[in-house]
């Protein structure tokens, strides 16, 4: 183990820009081949290169999440496709090799349609799959320095995907899955002991409710647990489609500058409480042929958060790419330099 891992302030603090690698690894679909490097391709987006990862880092990111789903690369008895978790090591490499922190995690397992679900009885039936999934691949990347990050599971929801849910049962759920996460990562031992994990309340929401009944998991390694949140509001402006609010390609009312300060205000006064540091592992808006009102929303955004000392990942895939991943260059340079400039 190496006594000198740095804690998880002074990794969110190193940050300063961090990007998705979205729709690459978390894919799905019933591809079932021997060329597993067809499974990132299903979603449209590219193999992933060492040489695109350079173009991040010139960019001017410095971060980089790479989404995993694994489900259908592990058979039933849990045991995880050796190749497929080698071509996770290969992306990791890639990153950590320029000097990038990277974050892993249990994707699309997590969320709607997901085979984990937020809930207690849920926990019972798939949870030991879950840790087993856990310890497999902090054994892989035991001896990885600590630029490597593990996060626990994406955005957790109940068997009735209810994004807002707030009840009792949903919340532990979110819980327990968290706390089988850092005790498989700590039990394997090497750099995991100390390594920084990150994980985040039901839905990965930031709002009122979410945060005010989420609680950190224990951790016998003090200081090394981030808060992950997501945030793609305004929805009108964020998504093509949005329920409830009216679709609109322009950013920066009084109403758009409130919304920020309020998500500031919620995210400050947990991590004031809790003593711990956050990242938001997404933000985002797609494309409308605008690209100054995206760069605006962006600026505003990632600059709130850094006053209080929170890193933002832009979610990077379809729509929302800001980086030609096929070309492996910069798509929109107004949004990139928002998003990087400090």
């Amino acid at each position: 183990m190496d006594p000198h891992f740095e804690s998880a302030a002074s990794a969110v603090e190193r940050i300063t820009a961090g990007y998705n690698l979205g729709n690459s690894l978390d894919a799905t679909g019933k591809y079932d081949g021997p060329d597993i490097t067809k499974y990132e391709l299903q979603w449209g987006e590219p193999f992933v290169t060492k040489t695109f990862i350079e173009a991040l880092k010139k960019a001017g990111f410095d971060a980089v999440r790479v989404p995993v789903t694994w489900k259908g690369h592990f058979d039933k008895d849990g045991n995880i496709d050796k190749a497929w978790l080698g071509r996770v090591g290969e992306i990791v490499d890639h990153v950590l090799d320029l000097g990038l922190y990277c974050i892993i995690n249990v994707h699309h397992d997590g969320g709607e349609g997901s085979w984990i679900k937020s809930s207690p009885q849920d926990f019972e039936k798939n949870g030991s799959v879950f840790r087993y999934l856990w310890q497999q691949i902090a054994a892989y990347f035991k001896d990885y320095g600590e630029r490597l990050l593990f996060e626990a599971l994406n955005e957790p929801i109940n068997e009735a995907r209810q994004w807002l849910a707030n009840d009792e049962n949903s919340v532990m759920g979110t819980s327990l899955y968290n706390q089988a996460f850092v005790d498989a990562v700590r039990a394997s031992g090497s750099n995991n002991s100390v390594r920084n994990l990150v994980v985040m309340p039901y839905a990965g929401s930031g709002t009122e409710g979410r945060l005010d009944t989420f609680k950190l998991p224990s951790d016998p390694a003090k200081d090394h647990i981030i808060l992950e949140v997501h945030n793609y509001d305004p929805q009108g402006f964020c998504w093509y489609k949005a329920i409830g609010q009216q679709l609109r390609d322009t950013w920066g009312t009084a109403g758009d500058l409130a919304q920020i300060d309020h998500f500031k205000s919620l995210m400050k006064a947990f991590m004031d409480k809790n003593n711990v540091p956050a990242i938001v592992g997404e933000y985002g808006s797609q494309d409308k042929h605008n690209e100054s009102e995206r760069a605006k929303h962006a600026y505003a955004f990632t600059s709130a958060m850094r006053e209080i000392g929170v890193k933002c990942f832009w979610w990077d895939c379809g729509a929302f790419c800001i980086m030609d991943r096929k070309q492996e260059t910069v798509r929109f340079p107004e949004i990139v330099r928002a998003v990087t400039t400090v």
